[in-house]
């Protein structure tokens, strides 16, 4: 083992971080007198801390902007394990003012069945913490492992994150999504988009007739169908092709 890195701070439990962390190859090192530092085969190919550093940083970006996963999320230093103790070697950066702004959210409480004993209680609330615990890591794999995987799904999810959409941010995440237009008749299979639909959707997206000034283009011809859909509905359409496709590259 060469080298590693050290995460400095987290908004993440251990257990989230160290579960996450994982699912992208990287594995907890036990170092005396230092945090959670991470280590993966894909370090040992780096031949300098810069290389590892930018390493760190991709990881980074992924977890505290592009999935938002842990906005908290801030790098140590980097370390070099062939020596003992591990030689650090530390990076400067100016880091941005980030604000934060929490907002609540409603929560749906799910109540145990009445008449348990203290210890069925007991059981039922470890069992219930379990299961949302698991729903939640679920779910912040579902952005991150794609987003580490393949670039990009890290502008497709950008572009997800937007409050509200035109035609050209719709259109765009489903050409992330499909790659290229000559991949269109095996994509188009693979993720049971019929031909009528996707010229629905392309009515929505590109014409002013139908979406007004939220179209991508500006000149008016008819539409190429008899009903295209609204822009909540190709909103809608191609959102669901982007979960299947960013599912599709955990396989």
């Amino acid at each position: 083992m060469r080298w590693a890195f050290e995460i400095e701070r987290t908004g993440l439990e251990r257990r989230n971080l160290i579960d996450l962390i994982e699912s992208l190859g990287y594995k907890p090192v036990e170092v005396p007198g230092r945090g959670i530092v991470l280590w993966s085969t894909s370090l040992e190919a780096c031949t300098s801390t810069g290389e590892v550093w930018d390493e760190a940083k991709r990881l980074r970006y992924l977890m505290a902007s592009v999935t938002a996963i842990d906005p908290e999320f801030a790098l140590g230093s980097v370390l070099d394990m062939s020596s003992e103790p591990p030689k650090a070697y530390i990076f400067l950066e100016v880091e941005p003012l980030v604000i934060k702004v929490t907002m609540g959210s409603p929560t749906l409480s799910v109540l145990p069945p009445t008449e348990l004993s203290e210890e069925q209680l007991a059981d039922w609330n470890k069992r219930h913490v379990e299961q949302e615990y698991q729903s939640k890591l679920e779910a912040q794999k579902a952005k991150l492992v794609p987003a580490f995987r393949e670039p990009r799904a890290v502008k497709l999810l950008q572009l997800l994150k937007q409050k509200s959409h035109t035609g050209e941010s719709l259109y765009k995440i489903y050409e992330l999504a499909e790659g290229h237009p000559s991949q269109r008749k095996e994509f188009q299979e693979r993720f049971g988009v019929s031909d009528v639909e996707f010229k629905r959707f392309a009515d929505a997206v590109h014409n002013p007739v139908v979406s007004g000034a939220l179209a991508r283009h500006a000149y008016e011809e008819k539409p190429k169908t008899a009903n295209p859909m609204s822009m909540s509905e190709a909103e809608s359409f191609v959102v669901g092709i982007a979960m299947r496709w960013l599912a599709s590259l955990r396989d």
